[in-house]
Formats: structure tokens, C-alpha cells, sequence
């Protein structure tokens, strides 16, 4: 209908003391650019009202154009699970993922908030018959998804969509590098966060397989071994429950630490040519002038991986 303009989209994410927001925009067909963007920190023990204050003060130190936001959830409760049904009909498939939901948080459904993520062919998304139903699963407590949203709504923000930090990043790097997944060839991403890690394989253009890892502490230079452990694990399970489709790259984003023994360890011991990517520095990746003017915050951050990938959700 013409006269109608598409709503702004901002994404935000707050875990680990910091805020984070970004707004992206299209530039071409393959180029994406951060219009608006930043993050600050706030105290590990901060109320709901102190990081209130910490987001309305971001949004004018950003001067993001929209309230309307994508926000990620985090909550060490979060359940995230591949699934796969290979004689279940379609109708079926809520009915199985609610007693799956049921059974991992040990809660009643009307608790529980639940969402999944099918894996489909891009040139036959809708089909119904004869298919193999699989993908991801993610199911939460709905007092965390409310508890989420009214410290938004409290902020000013006008929260439209909820996502998980593994998909968003997906979104992110099959935007920057989607020509590297195809059906011949698939890749890990791991993104490392403060105090937990995304695990994702994507394979056939668009598929995922995902596993979130938790931390105790910040510095993953420390837990080396437990995280070549899981990404081995996540990597063995892939193989042989989810796809055959060769795993040909690991990439390593987010809090990478600096030494060269971390990625070179890493590397021998997964034996898969092993990158570390920042998506703020991809050729594909454009930040605004206005942006890398600000004198706030180093825009340039591992801070800022997971609000990009949910800032995605504006284009």
C-alpha cells in the first residue's frame, strides 16, 4: 500500500553489565552499515531502574532514530535444542516441542514461552508433505520473557521481537558471508561472549545447528580446554545426528583473546582452518561516519556482535 513506511528496528541487547544497541540498514545487495550504534556498562549488582537509566542514556547518546527494538534473551535457564522428527506430521510438531519444552525446564505449559526454528529448503519453504522435520527449539520460563520486557517498557522501548543470541548471530554472518554456506560446504561460528558462548553450524545455505555453552567466569583464555571440548562435542553430534555436509571453516568472533597460542591450540587440536572475525571489520560491513565519530565508546567492540545480529531484523 503505498504511504505506508516499514518500521525502524533497533537491536539491543543487555547481559554481562552492558547495553548495547544497533541499527542497520541495507546498502546495495550485499553490503549492510550500522547507522546508529553504541553500548555502556552498568554495575553487576544494578537495579532494574539503574539499568532503565543506563538504556535511556545510551538511546540519546546514540541518537537512535526508533524505539521499536529486537531484543535478545539471556537467561541461564534458556532451553535450546536441535530437534529432529522424521516421521512426524507437521500438525503435530507444537504438540511434540511443548512436551519437549515441558519435560527440560520441569515447568507446566502454561508457564513456559516457546518458539522453534524449522529448517526448510529457500526453494520449497512451505512444503507439507513427505518432509523431515527439523531445527531448533527454545523455550523459557515466561516470567523471564515478561521480566525482559517491562524493564524495556519502562526504558521508552517498544519491544516487537524476542531472539536468542546464536540465531542473530547466523543472521549477522550469512548476511556479511553468506556465499561461504552451501550445500557442499558448512561452518562453525562460535561467538564468545562474557560469560557464555554460541555454537553454530551453518549447512545448506541457511540451515542451523545450534549449542550455547556457559561460563563462570570472563576469561576464556582460562577455560581453553572446556571450550575446544564443546565445539569438538557440538562438531561430533553435527556429523553424525544432524547432517553430512563437511564442516570446511571455524570461525571465532565476540571476546577473543589475543594471545596467538588461543586460536593456534585451537586449531590443532579441532584440525579446521580456524578465523577470528570481528563483522564491525568485514568488507561487506559499513560503519557511518557519524558512528565512528562518537567520542563516547570505541564502536569498534566485541560488545557490540550480538546487537548487531539483532539489529538484522530491520532489513
Amino acid at each position: 500500500m503505498s504511504g505506508v513506511t516499514r518500521e525502524n528496528i533497533a537491536g539491543i541487547n543487555i547481559a554481562d553489565g552492558v547495553v548495547s544497541v544497533s541499527r542497520i540498514v541495507r546498502r546495495g545487495r550485499h553490503k549492510i552499515a550500522l547507522t546508529h550504534g553504541g553500548w555502556m556498562e552498568y554495575a553487576p549488582d544494578a537495579t532494574e531502574d539503574e539499568i532503565v537509566q543506563v538504556i535511556r542514556q545510551l538511546w540519546k547518546m546514540t541518537r537512535m532514530p526508533t524505539r521499536t527494538v529486537c531484543v535478545g534473551l539471556h537467561t541461564r535457564s534458556l532451553c535450546l535444542k536441535y530437534f529432529k522428527y522424521p516421521d512426524l506430521a507437521p500438525r503435530e510438531l507444537a504438540s511434540a516441542l511443548n512436551l519437549e519444552a515441558e519435560e527440560s525446564l520441569q515447568l507446566p505449559p502454561e508457564e513456559i514461552a516457546l518458539d522453534w526454528h524449522l529448517n526448510r529448503p529457500k526453494n520449497d519453504p512451505y512444503t507439507r508433505l513427505g518432509e523431515q522435520l527439523h531445527g531448533m527449539m527454545v523455550a523459557v520460563a515466561k516470567k523471564e520473557v515478561n521480566r525482559q520486557l517491562n524493564l524495556l517498557k519502562k526504558a521508552g522501548l517498544f519491544p516487537v521481537i524476542t531472539d536468542v543470541g546464536c540465531t542473530s548471530l547466523c543472521n549477522l554472518f550469512l548476511a556479511l558471508r553468506g556465499d561461504r554456506v552451501n550445500e557442499n560446504n558448512a561452518v562453525c561460528v562460535v561467538n564468545l561472549a562474557r560469560y557464555s558462548a554460541d555454537i553454530s553450524i551453518l549447512y545448506n545455505d541457511h540451515y542451523i545447528y545450534p549449542r550455547t555453552i556457559i561460563s563462570r567466569s570472563a576469561e576464556w583464555s582460562g577455560k581453553l580446554q572446556y571450550l575446544i571440548e564443546n565445539i569438538s562435542d557440538a562438531l561430533l553430534y553435527y556429523h553424525v545426528k544432524v547432517d553430512k555436509t563437511p564442516v570446511v571453516q571455524l570461525v571465532l568472533t565476540g571476546f577473543v583473546p589475543t594471545e596467538p597460542e588461543f586460536v593456534a591450540r585451537i586449531h590443532d587440536t579441532i584440525g579446521l582452518p580456524t578465523e577470528v572475525w570481528s563483522p564491525l571489520k568485514d568488507d561487506n560491513f559499513i560503519v557511518s561516519h557519524k558512528v565512528r565519530s562518537t567520542k563516547h565508546r570505541d564502536v569498534i567492540s566485541p560488545l557490540m556482535t550480538t546487537s548487531l545480529g539483532l539489529g538484522m531484523r530491520n532489513i
